[in-house]
């Protein structure tokens, strides 16, 4: 397992089975325009990472909002920046894992209708016939 940097906001997954997607797991209760932009800019790194190093196809991305409680405007916004920024490079910023008040703000605002959203990252993981045994953790927030 290659470790980039710690920190507790968010933590990379790639899952060794389908080199093409990677899980990125929210940690904190809040998703605001400071938690917003700090993942946009980790995922804008990220992409020109994947861009300089493997010169190939950017994997996709889910972002694991299972921690998250609460979502403002702010945070709506970085995230719309990130789906663009992944269509930009002919990839995709996959949801799971929505509280339902979370669920709620995205369907009053209809962002829920830009994303693909998942139920969990399990239920992605079955459908991807990929062993919970085979998935690494990459932590770079």
């Amino acid at each position: 397992m290659d470790t980039i940097t710690k920190v507790n906001q968010l933590s990379f997954r790639q899952d060794s089975g389908n080199e093409s997607t990677f899980i990125i797991k929210l940690t904190n209760s809040k998703f605001d325009s400071i938690a917003g932009s700090e993942l946009f800019g980790k995922v804008e790194a990220w992409v020109s990472a994947n861009i300089m190093m493997n010169n190939k196809e950017v994997p996709d991305l889910i972002v694991d909002m299972e921690n998250v409680e609460f979502i403002d405007s702010q945070g709506l916004q970085k995230l719309l920046g990130c789906l663009q920024l992944m269509h930009s490079q002919k990839s995709n910023l996959l949801l799971c894992s929505q509280q339902p008040s979370v669920r709620l703000v995205f369907e009053i605002t209809r962002v829920d209708q830009m994303f693909a959203v998942l139920p969990s990252v399990d239920t992605f993981v079955s459908q991807s016939d990929i062993t919970k045994q085979t998935r690494e953790y990459l932590v770079a927030a």
